[in-house]
């Protein structure tokens, strides 16, 4: 310490050093964060050499210098961050406020609040009288209890008919200009019927697939089915689009579907009646009555047998309720009545492997289907 004070040169060097110190402070606007004792340490590791003649560094003055640079660097970094701490945020740029002109204020209230009438309606009432309408709109005209569907059809052959239109579809619904040509008289007779199953399955004495979101299915397939009673651009699109949600069901998903009410009043509005006609026409003409032509049929085909038998019966139940055209004839509704046992006596006789009973049965249905085309289709 003694040679480093009384060494003209060292004494030069700190007076050097502690001056660029104070300058960088000043210049670099630190606070009193700059450690001073810094400034200390570079000036004692400058100096403190050894010193084998006077005026004569020692060599180890180069690994000096390079702590005397390490130093610096760590001083200007830290200078940097400091200065960028200590600078002020830029006040955030705001758009100004728009000027209207008085012909658009002019249409507007000041206070809205001012213009309403009348007390303040009780939304939670109202709900719970919609909730009352759902739970009443189960039960049949008349006041009857809800119909027991299990006594026509199967959980499972409402699902295996879902899953079979769903291929009717893919087939049908193509090109715009197939479409356009015909196909939508098919998509419209599928999609009603989609309309039908779903409200069967959403109104089940049971569980049955898609139950929890068949009132929203009911409603989107009812919806296509009424766009297709023409072939257009739009009614192509929505088709394409009922198709893939039906496809996306069927693979196990669950398409977005609009929330709906639980109850069906009007079933005319679910499906209009030539749709329908036109589905137990093919059941009866195309597949049942081949299929029973004789008993090595009949066994060949039982299963699919029951499952046709099942889908007539319901459609024969659906098609004289209230609201439907000839609902309230008895004479139409006899023949549906006719057709609804005669074909729940073919799915019996299908699952008791009773060919002879489902000949019988067929004949009844044969019977009111032709007494029923004679009097009504026109």
């Amino acid at each position: 310490a003694a040679d480093v004070v009384s060494d003209p040169a060292a004494t030069a060097w700190s007076t050097s050093w502690s001056k660029l110190a104070w300058d960088f402070e000043s210049n670099m606007m630190l606070s009193n964060r700059f450690d001073w004792r810094m400034a200390c340490k570079v000036d004692v590791l400058l100096h403190n050499v050894t010193q084998d003649a006077p005026g004569e560094l020692a060599p180890d003055s180069g690994i000096i210098g390079r702590m005397i640079m390490r130093y610096f660097v760590v001083l200007v970094g830290l200078a940097t961050v400091l200065t960028v701490l200590r600078a002020e945020p830029l006040a955030a740029k705001e758009a100004r406020p728009p000027k209207w002109s008085r012909d658009v204020l002019d249409a507007f209230f000041d206070d809205a609040r001012e213009k309403l009438t009348g007390p303040r309606p009780d939304y939670g009432a109202r709900a719970e009288s919609d909730n009352s309408a759902s739970a009443s709109s189960l039960q049949r005209a008349g006041g009857a209890p809800a119909f027991a569907w299990s006594n026509l059809v199967t959980p499972n052959t409402l699902e295996t008919e879902v899953k079979r239109l769903s291929q009717s579809l893919a087939s049908t619904v193509t090109t715009p200009s197939q479409f356009k040509g015909g196909g939508y008289k098919d998509a419209r007779r599928d999609f009603s019927e989609l309309a039908v199953l779903f409200a069967v399955s959403d109104q089940y004495d049971g569980d049955a697939r898609w139950k929890d979101a068949a009132a929203g299915l009911r409603d989107v397939f009812s919806q296509a089915a009424s766009n297709s009673k023409i072939g257009t651009d739009q009614s192509y699109r929505e088709a394409t689009a009922r198709k893939q949600d039906l496809a996306e069901l069927v693979r196990g998903g669950r398409p977005q579907v609009p929330m709906a009410a639980a109850a069906v009043i009007d079933w005319s509005q679910v499906s209009a009646l030539p749709p329908l006609m036109q589905r137990m026409n093919i059941a009866h003409q195309e597949r049942l009555t081949k299929w029973l032509a004789d008993a090595s049929n009949f066994r060949r085909y039982r299963s699919d047998v029951a499952h046709e038998a099942q889908i007539v019966a319901m459609l024969a139940d659906v098609i004289h309720r209230e609201a439907f055209k000839y609902w309230d004839d008895e004479t139409f509704s006899g023949y549906a009545n006719d057709l609804r046992q005669s074909a729940s006596d073919i799915s019996a006789a299908a699952a008791s492997d009773n060919y002879e009973q489902a000949r019988e049965a067929i004949g009844r249905a044969t019977n009111a289907c032709a007494n029923c085309h004679d009097g009504y289709r026109g």
